[in-house]
């Protein structure tokens, strides 16, 4: 099978029609069906737009500023981004980056004896032991392969202890994934390589009609191949090339990706990092790392703060905030510790919100993540973390970082955000989100966002990456105005104000239609308006 990134780009820009019918609810709406056509220019903002004066299943963030915020002035949140190297100077975000006002700049002292040493923005916890930055790693299952191969091949693995028996089943489990990996990584080379090689001769083909090479999905439609099935399939490949925007450069992206899987992230020879076990200070304050190949931190970072008051297309939730930078993702699978200690580092400097978009199906060291989680819960900070991207029910199957130990919540701090699209039918499920009735809190928008990317440039993404941002930017805002609330009031709010879409999809693992409620434990898409409204309301009831 192809690989889901390259599954998911056959359904971008399309475009869905939707008519609207919407019942009261009292914190909330729930919404029967929709039917209208979007416009590019609504495609830029979707997420911001309200379902009554829109037509699109937003999260009324507009609305929200219109009616409830206007020019009210409210408190700086600081929002932690564990995440890849962020630009920090892009034009959307460099005034609304973190500074670290107890610490001298680059004087090669710890001023605020933090532990960390000119800690001015941020901190990079992706480092080797010669405090050089990574920016490539194995995925954690090859991790896990390399480790318990050595580790196992002295042992009677028919007897074994409780401990090696628990192992031994992780072992296998990765021995099994990476099988599946290595075939998908051929089948998506063998892909790419093919759809490239049907492009040059598609373009070739069609000289013959346009010298220039200057021509429209419109202008092919009039070329009638007259019977000619193999005239027919090459204007094909390019109506579908055009439309879906899979030009070279989205050829040439892709191809790397399938590079950088096979030389690092799968490779069993690739050494990358050793763990660094339970240290908590080490790396250094180059919270940007390599923006050549490293645009997810921009991208997550653009979604919760792009400034609203210039005249770019991208605004953010709010500017009311200030985001810390904490660069702990490779080109691989992050490290436990490193996520664990990215979590103590941004509660013990003061963020309110924590965003962690990233996530494997293995890991080595969970119990360290999870006492770092305990350990924001405790200090009122709020956990968002994105589903993950494998379209699959993560209350069966394994999905990291959790608040899950011995099949309870440990965190009432903690929210994990699924993905939905502009569509009111059964494609409100993003093609590539991850849910679950139990682990999965809230949906939130998350397919075609428009975000900003490295060197001041901007594209069009998807994710349940994005998803989370937009949850974590929301939870800023409302802090902003009423800064009292508790973190688990604040999930609380999110969670039981947002709207409820009644369509039923169909999954992969079920012959019958579900309904997209019964995909999370709130059965909700997150809306700011109703969230504002709430949090009003249990703030006066507090005061």
């Amino acid at each position: 099978m192809l690989s889901r990134a390259i599954k998911f780009i056959f359904l971008l820009l399309i475009i869905s029609c939707r008519s609207v019918n919407i019942e009261s609810n009292t914190n909330s709406f729930v919404i029967v069906h929709n039917k209208k056509s979007i416009t590019k220019q609504e495609l830029i903002h979707w997420q911001h737009k309200d379902i009554i004066n829109d037509t699109i299943p937003g999260i009324s963030l507009d609305k929200a500023y219109n009616e409830l915020i206007n020019y009210k002035k409210g408190d700086t949140v600081i929002v932690a981004v564990i995440d890849t190297g962020i630009d920090i100077n892009h034009i959307e975000i460099k005034d609304f980056i973190w500074v670290n006002k107890n610490e001298i700049p680059n004087n090669g002292l710890d001023d605020d004896k933090n532990g960390y040493v000119d800690d001015i923005n941020g901190w990079n916890f992706l480092t080797n032991s010669k405090n050089e930055n990574i920016v490539y790693e194995n995925w954690e299952l090859v991790r896990i392969l390399k480790k318990y191969k050595r580790y196992f091949k002295e042992k009677d693995t028919i007897n074994l202890d409780l401990q090696d028996q628990q192992y031994f089943k992780e072992y296998k489990r990765a021995k099994e994934s990476y099988k599946l990996s290595l075939s998908t990584l051929e089948e998506d080379i063998e892909y790419i390589e093919k759809f490239a090689s049907d492009q040059e001769k598609a373009k070739e083909v069609l000289k013959k009609y346009f010298p220039d090479e200057n021509y429209t999905i419109d202008d092919i439609y009039k070329i009638d191949p007259k019977g000619d099935e193999v005239l027919k399939q090459h204007l094909m490949n390019r109506i579908t090339s055009l439309y879906y925007n899979m030009d070279d450069q989205w050829i040439a992206y892709y191809q790397e990706d399938n590079k950088v899987v096979k030389n690092y992230k799968l490779n069993l020879n690739y050494e990358g990092r050793e763990n660094v076990d339970n240290n908590h200070f080490y790396g250094n304050n180059d919270v940007s790392g390599d923006l050549k190949v490293e645009s997810h931190g921009t991208n997550v970072a653009s979604i919760i703060a792009s400034n609203r008051n210039n005249n770019s297309r991208l605004k953010g939730i709010t500017n009311m905030v200030k985001i810390m930078p904490i660069r702990v993702v490779p080109q691989g699978d992050e490290y436990d510790n490193d996520v664990a200690n990215g979590i103590r580092y941004a509660v013990d400097n003061g963020a309110k919100v924590i965003n962690m978009s990233f996530g494997k199906e293995f890991s080595m060291n969970k119990k360290v993540v999870t006492q770092a989680i305990q350990y924001a819960t405790k200090n009122n900070v709020l956990l968002v973390t994105a589903s993950g991207n494998d379209n699959m029910n993560v209350d069966k199957n394994y999905y990291f970082p959790n608040d899950i130990e011995n099949n309870k919540e440990i965190s009432d701090c903690y929210i994990n955000v699924g993905a939905n699209t502009y569509h009111i039918n059964d494609k409100i499920l993003a093609s590539f989100s991850n849910y679950g009735k139990k682990n999965v809190d809230v949906f939130a928008p998350g397919d075609d966002i428009y975000v900003a990317s490295p060197n001041n440039k901007y594209e069009t993404n998807g994710g349940t990456s994005f998803a989370a941002p937009i949850v974590s930017g929301l939870a800023a805002l409302i802090w902003s105005y009423y800064p009292k609330l508790k973190a688990s009031e604040m999930k609380k709010i999110i969670l039981n104000s947002g709207n409820v879409y009644q369509v039923n999809i169909t999954l992969d693992d079920q012959k019958n239609t579900i309904p997209f409620s019964e995909l999370s434990k709130s059965g909700k898409v997150v809306n700011a308006y109703n969230a504002l409204v709430l949090a009003e309301k249990m703030s006066k009831n507090k005061d």
